[in-house]
């Protein structure tokens, strides 16, 4: 899709507490091998949208780290392209470093000729989106600017904090309200904005005399309330996970790794791929004593001891007479004999060799912080 140009915005993405204290969301490591930007990129890749940019906001290092590669994520690397843009003026005044005034630091892409529509994605979201097909009703539409959103439930558990739409009969969007504590079935505002180029122009222009402070969801939400502009939806039918914290974080990683290899799976088939950057790492190696249950275990682990329901990162090596139970352990980390993990999120180069057993008395998630020795 040549005419189209796909931001994907990391100023919308949550945070996770001391899991993002020194990486952003988007290149937090999920299942043991893919980060969460994975998601986004695969989806404009398996809809064959290859003019992409990386709207960043900060930790830099840890987003280039992974994509280093971006000729992964392009069906063409001929006439694909793949941007990383940051507003430097942003890191020095935070309080300024919005989504918008990145697009302004670096709008090169609303003056290409070849582009007439720019979609803006978050990072954050696993789900499945075909945009090939969205470009499509959005074009049908006749409106300037489309919002994606999806049906849900337990809404105010898992979404809380978020947008719900009211949908009127034309479809196009009535109202905007944050998600609250007693909402149940919703329609849930998935951040994704499309746009004609010479619209989101426009509202680029006008957000000037607003406020410099204002991100792309501020102006969504103002336009919806006090602009002349319709806002058209377009429903996503498939599953959602969020991720916003840290026990969300390992709850949703256990439940894909569980879904992991289903055929009912909608997040992961042959189909659909989810790309990621590669390593030469070689195979699992299993020790005679080894056993593995219901884990997902990652190229370059060394496994002589246990390993029950949890996640292993590249490169982690579990002795004999260790076991790991619950757990999701991030790359590089060792896990000497005698050692006992229960409940453990251990950040990635954690050795594991003087304290037996760790886990918590009241079975929350212990977070183990990058690089510490216990």
């Amino acid at each position: 899709m040549k005419n189209v140009f796909a931001l994907i915005d990391l100023h919308a993405s949550p945070e996770l507490g001391v899991l993002t204290e020194k990486r952003p969301v988007a290149s937090t490591t999920v299942l043991g091998r893919y980060a969460f930007i994975d998601f986004a990129l695969s989806n404009l890749t398996n809809s064959g949208i290859d003019d992409i940019g990386i709207l960043i906001k900060d930790h830099f290092r840890s987003v280039v780290k992974h994509l280093t590669n971006n000729n992964t994520y392009l069906k063409n690397s001929k006439t694909g392209y793949f941007n990383l843009m940051l507003n430097e003026d942003g890191l020095k005044n935070p309080f300024f470093n919005t989504d918008i005034n990145n697009i302004r630091a670096n709008d090169y892409f609303l003056y290409d000729q070849s582009s007439k529509y720019v979609i803006v994605i978050p990072v954050g979201f696993i789900t499945r989106i075909d945009y090939s097909k969205v470009i499509d009703e959005h074009i049908t539409s006749g409106k300037g600017v489309s919002c994606i959103y999806a049906p849900v439930k337990n809404a105010g558990v898992d979404f809380l904090g978020l947008n719900k739409y009211t949908i009127n009969a034309l479809g196009n969007i009535q109202k905007v309200e944050e998600i609250t504590s007693k909402d149940d079935e919703v329609y849930l505002g998935l951040k994704t904005f499309i746009f004609n180029k010479e619209v989101l122009k426009d509202f680029l222009n006008k957000t000037r005399s607003l406020s410099k402070a204002f991100s792309i969801t501020d102006m969504m939400t103002f336009i919806q309330k006090y602009g002349d502009a319709t806002i058209h939806a377009i429903k996503s039918e498939a599953p959602v996970r969020y991720v916003n914290s840290l026990e969300k974080y390992y709850n949703v990683s256990m439940e894909l790794k569980e879904l992991l290899g289903h055929d009912s799976c909608h997040f992961f088939d042959n189909e659909w791929k989810i790309y990621t950057r590669t390593h030469d790492t070689r195979p699992v190696l299993y020790g005679q004593k080894a056993v593995v249950r219901d884990s997902l275990i990652a190229n370059g682990c060394t496994v002589y001891g246990t390993v029950d329901n949890s996640i292993l990162a590249r490169n982690v090596i579990v002795e004999e007479g260790a076991s790991v139970k619950n757990s999701i352990i991030f790359t590089d980390c060792i896990i000497k004999s005698g050692v006992h993990l229960d409940g453990v999120i251990a950040d990635k180069l954690c050795r594991f060799e003087n304290k037996v057993e760790v886990k918590s008395d009241d079975g929350s998630i212990i977070y183990v912080p990058q690089g510490e020795i216990l």
